[in-house]
């Protein structure tokens, strides 16, 4: 049950069908960017953060397709025990925590950079 939770959040995480932009929607942030941001370097610097949020999305998927293998391939053994499956399950769980700490990052470095006011055009 917890695997299915799991991938009920991902692909809830990085989904790219919202109206309003988001640091979980790299691809409508990068949209709002370009049609919000008038000064062309402070543009550039959040276009560029957007493009981290799509290599984390990215870099996720890939851990989490390896985990959900090897968690599928352990579980139809009839010799898996639950510690040997939740192993299979460790490189996800790391790299979840990874990828949060690193959007925090990624929207503090938005915060620093951006207005009050564009943050607003940008988010709002």
């Amino acid at each position: 049950m917890p695997v299915l939770i799991t991938i009920a959040t991902i692909n809830t995480l990085f989904r790219s069908g919202a109206e309003q932009a988001s640091l979980l929607n790299p691809d409508k942030l990068r949209a709002r960017c370009m049609e919000e941001l008038e000064d062309t370097e402070t543009r550039h610097r959040a276009v560029m953060l957007t493009d981290e949020l799509q290599r984390l999305a990215r870099q996720y998927e890939k851990a989490v397709v390896a985990s959900v293998n090897a968690y599928i391939a352990e579980s139809v053994k009839w010799e898996s025990s639950a510690n040997g499956l939740i192993e299979q399950l460790q490189p996800w769980d790391s790299i979840r925590k990874q990828t949060v700490q690193e959007i925090v990052r990624i929207r503090q470095s938005m915060r620093a950079l951006l207005t009050a006011e564009q943050w607003n055009r940008v988010f709002g």
